[in-house]
């Protein structure tokens, strides 16, 4: 029973809960939370979707217990009787001592997706954890699931731990025991979704409450209903649900502009929360915490109670204000690590575009020079071939030949100049950006018969090679972008150089960045203004776009000025 593979089973039911928590061997109130936990247990399959869930209490040295729940509800007893066929397989595979010590005890039966939690119970005894396991399910759907898993065992630890901490003088180490946990769900997981959970069935436990957290939507000042925990049945989520883009509270607003817990009585509950609200909820006693991300209000958490129940005394108020700034630092923390593994993707796919288009570069000139100026330039050659090798050719024919193939070789001439043009513009490179924006502006103008405005402002001077070569390609791909992707009928450009640095702004009446597009709130996905972005960034500036679909598409980058070690043309 010891290998890693003896439990594959093939099930036919999906999904299945499997919770196992690991506690000291000193915890001896099985009775006091047998109902509470079968009871939860249950909730699981009837509220949650999981056709089986398991909870296997095991301390050190004794018979682990067990709670089983299902769908068809057949057998849902407790003790010592275990009910579900992978719980089976799991005590006989923990009956050896040797796997009973091992960090990860769900290991042997390959959960589709697994997290732990902390159990603190008594002061003086290790802190105990909470396995939860997903199975016989896609990994997608065993992710959104875990989530709710991990606040249902998070309330059912709860329940163990509030058997020990229900006399008066263990509510302080109770509340400890609240921040170890919420610290620990903080930093052991980036997924935002599973830390909301958390934090609202810890806050709805600690005060015998419901809690929730809505984020905010800015720019709409509407709400995003996110995580219900406590007393809300399915009717009472699909109201919450319902609350999506519903206009703040004036208990909400008023939390917003005071950036302070504000409390709601039955007394005023109609007139902050409206009638309609307190109807639907039954709302009584209610705090609303502002959850602040530098400076800015981004979620409000809210706990509430009963009218018939006491209410929230000032350091109740005070605590779930601190729980509302632990979520802050949690959400933060997941967005930004999910900033830097967008930024990760990003530049992979930078990389792999400039790989390609190094290639694609390579593929072009070789083209052009295979099928343009080299059949061209071995024309001329067979032409002179005969001419030298004719000496009775007259020199009014000659004549005449020699001026026709020059006439071929300044076409030619030309043409290389193209292909230069396109790899690095000389005139870049020996007059500067200022000539070389006009050069290029005039020159789109031209050829795709697109009014272009360009104004250039500040002190004309030459700047450090690699500000000059940067700025240049942002305006190609900037216009380039404009030509492909907007329909515009006018584009405005516009180069400001200060003496601190030099300004670049691209602006168009085109379609602007569409509705549809997946990436439209953070138009920088776009490979082509990423690598704008990427530009601007590498020489300490910043790139700033505001589009609307049908408004058109403005770009600002902005890049601090060199001047005094301007770097040789090509390095």
């Amino acid at each position: 029973m010891k290998g890693q593979n003896v439990y594959q089973v093939e099930w036919k039911e999906k999904p299945e809960l499997i919770l196992i928590c690991k506690v000291s061997p000193n915890f001896e109130s099985i009775e006091q939370v047998d109902t509470s936990l079968q009871r939860t247990l249950q909730a699981s399959v009837d509220y949650f979707d999981f056709c089986k869930a398991t909870l296997m209490l095991l301390r050190e040295g004794k018979m682990p217990v067990c709670w089983h729940a299902s769908k068809d509800k057949k057998n849902p007893g407790s003790g010592t009787v275990v009910h579900s066929e992978r719980c089976i397989q799991l005590n006989d595979y923990l009956s050896d001592p040797e796997n009973s010590s091992k960090k990860k005890l769900l290991d042997p039966l390959s959960p589709i997706i697994s997290t732990t939690l902390p159990v603190f119970l008594k002061a003086g005894d290790p802190v105990g954890k909470m396995e939860i396991g997903i199975f016989n399910t896609d990994y997608q759907t065993g992710e959104y699931m875990l989530a709710k898993a991990v606040s249902l065992g998070r309330h059912m630890a709860d329940i163990i731990q509030e058997s020990l901490f229900h006399r008066q003088k263990d509510r302080h180490l109770r509340k400890f025991s609240i921040w170890l946990e919420m610290i620990n769900t903080i930093s052991s997981t980036l997924d935002i979704r599973q830390v909301l959970h958390v934090v609202a069935q810890l806050t709805a436990d600690l005060f015998s409450a419901r809690s929730c957290i809505y984020l905010l939507d800015n720019e709409e000042e509407t709400l995003i209903p996110t995580v219900a925990v406590g007393s809300y049945d399915p009717v009472l989520k699909k109201k919450f649900k319902a609350l999506q883009g519903r206009k703040l509270f004036p208990a909400m607003q008023k939390a917003i502009k005071v950036e302070q817990p504000v409390v709601v009585t039955p007394k005023n509950s109609e007139k902050m929360l409206t009638r309609e609200i307190v109807n639907d909820f039954d709302y009584g006693w209610v705090v609303l915490a502002p959850i602040m991300s530098k400076e800015k209000t981004i979620g409000i958490m809210q706990v509430d109670q009963p009218p018939e129940a006491e209410g929230f005394d000032s350091e109740e108020v005070e605590i779930i204000f601190a729980i509302a700034r632990a979520t802050a630092v949690a959400i933060e923390n997941a967005r930004l690590i999910d900033m830097l593994g967008q930024k990760e993707q990003l530049l992979h796919q930078l990389v792999n575009k400039l790989i390609t288009a190094q290639e694609d570069e390579r593929k072009f000139i070789a083209a052009d020079l295979h099928d343009g100026i080299i059949q061209s330039l071995l024309a001329i050659w067979y032409r002179l071939q005969r001419l030298s090798a004719d000496e009775e050719m007259k020199p009014q024919k000659w004549q005449g030949e020699i001026t026709e193939l020059t006439g071929v070789l300044n076409d030619q001439i030309q043409e290389i100049r193209r292909i230069l043009y396109d790899l690095r513009p000389i005139i870049l490179d020996n007059y500067g950006l200022i000539p070389a924006v006009e050069a290029h502006v005039n020159h789109i103008s031209e050829k795709q018969d697109l009014p272009v405005e360009l104004n250039i402002s500040g002190v004309k001077q030459r700047l450090a090679s690699k500000t000059e070569v940067a700025l240049f390609r942002i305006l190609q791909e900037a216009l380039t972008n404009v030509i492909k992707h907007a329909g515009a009928s006018h584009v405005k450009v516009s180069l400001e150089l200060g003496e601190e640095s030099v300004v670049l702004v691209v602006e168009d009446d085109g379609s602007g960045i569409n509705n549809n597009h997946n990436d439209q709130k953070n138009p920088l996905h776009r490979l082509g203004l990423a690598g704008i972005n990427e530009r601007a960034l590498l020489l300490g500036g910043n790139c700033k776009i505001d589009s609307r679909p049908g408004k058109g598409t403005k770009i600002k980058v902005s890049i601090p000025v060199k001047t005094t070690s301007r770097e040789e043309p090509g390095k």
